[in-house]
């Protein structure tokens, strides 16, 4: 190929931000990794007669949302099953259980009107509207009275979106309101189910991307697990390994893991080691291949071997970050007129990436423990602007620290490989031997 305009199309195929989503695009591109969750959850599903709660935790960019996409069109057929996307439907910087009670409440209205379950005249939707007015219309000059049910939940969405006021649940007392709007949900609920002879299933994703403090205040309430409906809510990873998660859990019937392919393996002890993981590997390697492929043979030996396998191992098995990996490799392919990518050209790609992650000095030393043991420490740290925390938590939510699961299922932590340069350097420098 002497046409180095072939990298625009290469790099198109490595879109971040655009799970597998569609039919087409799961068949085209999707690889199925070892003990996905999806498989797990039909089956639960399956089982339960009566609602049941379940939790899907992993690595934000890790899949979590193009296997809950795989789950919902598994089960298309058997059940009624509604998306809702809290990351575009949610002000991201101000979101609590309050606004994901009211989003479920208008969402399911919006799928009653839309798929006929009732007409905009039937009283419990107009008792449903009644309650989330009560909830959301604290300010005189945000609501209009008389407006239609339609125009009344496109309206509460971009109330939604800018989040609920501050103002507003303080004056009020919130939580009897938002137990009124889940009664009366149950209500459509209960009906929609009656009449199509289906169970409503609810996948609620992009929780994930919150942090742990927001996460654990959200999932803490009990309201998240009082619709009389199937639910599956994302969940930050640092939340799911939190010890302060452990009591909220249980409300929920399971939390399952999306687990990371392992770039390396660990020992017996789960200690991590440098020897590497050929079937996580190989899952990283058929993600690059198979949408390479797509595009045909004249791509075949596009990235050479030594230089996929490096962007695969400095991924550390996270799929988004595999990805932005592949996406910078043809970005520089074409910067620099290349016709192939090379591993010179992958080690400039991972340094490139590896600038987006910070460093603090408080980071260290907790890097090398879980390095050097594959377990995630409690030690704590206080900053100006946040408080006391435990260090690991903001490494998993960050993506410093990553964590991976054995043969038998027994969780382990390591440093994320992008990284183990920096640890090595500062090891260098203050352990001594």
């Amino acid at each position: 190929m002497s046409n180095t305009n072939f990298w625009r199309t290469a790099y198109q195929l490595f879109k971040l931000e655009e799970p597998l989503a569609t039919v087409e695009e799961l068949k085209k591109f999707y690889v199925q990794r070892d003990n996905s969750p999806v498989d797990k959850l039909v089956s639960l599903l399956a089982m339960e007669d009566e609602p049941a709660k379940f939790l899907l935790a992993g690595h934000r960019g890790g899949g979590k949302t193009t296997e809950l996409r795989r789950l919902q069109q598994k089960l298309n057929d058997s059940y009624t099953v509604i998306w809702i996307d809290t990351q575009t439907a949610l002000d991201r910087y101000n979101i609590g259980y309050a606004e994901v009670v009211v989003l479920i409440g208008s969402e399911i209205a919006h799928q009653a009107i839309k798929s006929n379950w009732l007409s905009t005249k039937d009283k419990l939707l107009i008792d449903l509207q009644e309650s989330l007015t009560t909830v959301v219309y604290q300010d005189k000059d945000s609501y209009n009275e008389g407006l239609g049910l339609p125009n009344f939940l496109d309206k509460l969405g971009l109330i939604l979106k800018r989040g609920l006021t501050k103002e507003s649940t303080k004056t009020l007392n919130v939580r009897p309101s938002l137990s009124n709007i889940i009664d009366r949900v149950n209500a459509i609920i209960d009906k929609a189910e009656k009449e199509r002879k289906q169970k409503l299933l609810i996948i609620v994703d992009g929780l994930d991307r919150h942090d742990q403090a927001t996460a654990l205040e959200m999932f803490s309430s009990s309201l998240l697990t009082e619709l009389n409906c199937h639910i599956i809510y994302s969940i930050p990873i640092a939340l799911r390994y939190s010890p302060n998660f452990r009591q909220p859990m249980e409300s929920f019937q399971k939390c399952l893991d999306l687990h990371n392919p392992p770039v390396f393996e660990c020992d017996d002890n789960l200690v991590p080691t440098s020897h590497h993981n050929s079937s996580g590997r190989k899952i990283l390697n058929n993600v690059i291949n198979k949408r390479l492929n797509t595009l045909g043979d004249s791509y075949k030996g596009l990235f050479n071997p030594d230089a996929q396998e490096l962007i695969c191992e400095k991924s550390g098995g996270v799929m988004r970050d595999l990805v932005r990996l592949a996406r910078t490799v043809c970005e520089i392919g074409l910067r620099n007129k290349l016709i192939l990518v090379d591993l010179k050209t992958a080690q400039e790609a991972v340094q490139e990436v590896r600038r987006e992650y910070n460093l603090s000095d408080y980071h260290y030393p907790d890097l090398d423990s879980v390095h050097c043991t594959g377990k995630l420490t409690t030690k704590t740290h206080s900053l100006p602007n946040k408080g006391e925390f435990i260090i690991c938590d903001e490494l998993l939510q960050n993506k410093l620290v990553l964590g991976y699961y054995n043969s038998r299922q027994e969780p382990w932590f390591d440093i994320n490989p992008i990284l183990i340069e920096d640890l090595q350097r500062w090891q260098a420098v203050h352990k001594t031997i």
